[in-house]
């Protein structure tokens, strides 16, 4: 069968799902968008959250809270968002401290940013009937093209207050598909969604003690318990605690997880820290989604295949680079978070900033925007000098051709860190000798107002101008 007819192939198979691939290939984000819908919700909710009990974390990554004698205990929870029917006493008895949040949302309601605030005010007004005070870590939000498949999912920790002895740090993530060419239940898929959830954990020098709660949601049977399966076999593989847990049963495909770890060093979160001559190291080379984004828009429009023959490059190369990719959002970078953890302190230490990781971050979401990110919240300005991506020639052409707003971005991505020089010498050889390719892509500039210098080059990796305004262009 050609690549052609199998890709359709595959379409039809989706679409009865309940998805549509080609929307997917056109760039069409499944997240709520962050900038315009979910934090100004979130920053109009906090006060009125705040007078219920309920607490919204930091902006951040992961979630993080002491890890105590007994460890955290997690009770999954799923509601109708638009319509909750919350058991009250059965939220008491759970009387949790935290919450790691999914929450998918009806198009309709995900688009603007007043509806969506409605639903999250409805939910939550719904939820502090019970007098229980908790906080909401980590929060995830996608969207769905149907109202019957809409569904609030927490994780609700809860924990007894005493002694310390580390940190229990928490994620959350989901894909819906990562390739159309593959079969929905096939290992890459799950292997990808796994590995994408623990991607941040990792970032944070996190890989003892790992525990996956998957989510998982599918038309039929068959393939819910396919890849069911295959959430176990990876957990097996990578020595990870598999916790039996509810998953919204709205027969619309949905592969995620929430993951927890432990963590016996201090995170490297100090943002406070980063100064003059500071360097910020990438683990691999960026832009993975990129190819997988060209493959399939040339597979499902001529027009784009031509035009890409034209710049020297067939099918098959494009192809051979979106394997290439998926094959390494396969496998997580459990030994990027072993070399993080090395130069960490130990828990309850302080940080001295010729011996340690001081900030780290997860590239998959936003790409080269994380730095943009870390220079505001440290209030630092950065110069990034060196862009360097996994598949350069298919980050502009789908540049160029609009496919991606950010054909920086990834899934289950590069790591970035950002220590003193002497420090990043040492990651750096870990990195090769684990079979990374390692590179320094910037430095600390010094205290600022968080501006990031960069070359012209972001052109052709960036449309978005919303994004590019963020960025000081064309400073060599």
């Amino acid at each position: 069968m050609s690549t052609k007819q199998e890709f359709w192939d595959n379409v039809s198979k989706y679409r009865e799902m309940g998805m549509d691939p080609l929307r997917w290939v056109a760039g069409c984000a499944v997240k709520v968008d962050l900038n315009t819908v979910v934090y100004p919700s979130l920053h109009n909710l906090k006060p009125s959250l705040k007078q219920m009990g309920i607490s919204l974390g930091e902006r951040v990554d992961a979630d993080i809270f002491p890890l105590t004698e007994n460890g955290p205990v997690i009770t999954r929870r799923i509601y109708n968002p638009s319509n909750p029917e919350i058991d009250l006493d059965d939220l008491k008895k759970i009387n949790p401290k935290r919450a790691i949040s999914l929450l998918q949302v009806f198009q309709k309601n995900a688009e603007k940013q007043e509806k969506f605030q409605a639903l999250l005010n409805t939910l939550y007004s719904s939820i502090s009937k019970s007098d229980v005070h908790f906080t909401v870590g980590k929060g995830h939000s996608i969207i769905t093209g149907f109202p019957e498949a809409e569904f609030a999912l927490f994780d609700f920790i809860s924990y007894e207050e005493g002694r310390s002895d580390g940190w229990c740090l928490s994620n959350n993530d989901t894909i819906q598909i990562i390739d159309p060419t593959a079969d929905p239940s096939s290992e890459q898929q799950t292997n990808v969604a796994i590995s994408n959830s623990l991607n941040d954990l990792i970032s944070l020098g996190c890989f003892e003690e790992l525990k996956v709660l998957p989510v998982v949601d599918a038309p039929n049977e068959e393939i819910k318990n396919n890849i069911s399966k295959n959430m176990e076999t990876f957990a097996n593989k990578y020595n990870i605690e598999l916790l039996t847990s509810e998953s919204p049963q709205r027969g619309k495909l949905l592969i995620g997880a929430t993951m927890f770890g432990t963590l016996r060093k201090e995170p490297p979160t100090k943002l406070n820290l980063l100064n003059t001559g500071m360097q910020i190291l990438v683990t691999r080379p960026f832009g993975d989604l990129a190819p997988i984004n060209v493959f399939l828009s040339c597979v499902a429009d001529e027009t784009f295949l031509q035009d890409l023959e034209k710049t020297g490059y067939t099918l098959k190369d494009v192809e051979n680079a979106k394997n290439s990719v998926i094959s390494t959002m396969n496998e997580p970078n459990l030994k990027v978070a072993e070399i993080i953890n090395k130069y960490l302190p130990e828990f309850g230490n302080s940080f001295d900033i010729n011996e340690h990781v001081l900030v780290t971050g997860d590239l998959s979401g936003p790409g080269i925007m994380i730095f943009k990110e870390h220079a505001d919240n440290a209030q630092v300005d950065i110069s990034l000098d060196n862009l360097p991506l996994r598949y350069p020639e298919f980050v502009k052409y789908a540049t160029e051709n609009f496919l991606m707003d950010n054909a920086t971005a990834g899934t289950n991505g590069a790591v970035a860190v950002i220590a003193s020089p002497n420090i990043i010498v040492n990651i750096s050889s870990d990195l090769k000798s684990a079979g990374y390719d390692p590179h320094i892509i910037g430095t600390v500039l010094g205290k600022g107002n968080g501006t990031v210098n960069i070359s012209k080059d972001v052109n052709d990796m960036i449309t978005s101008d919303i994004l590019l305004n963020q960025l000081n262009i064309g400073v060599e």
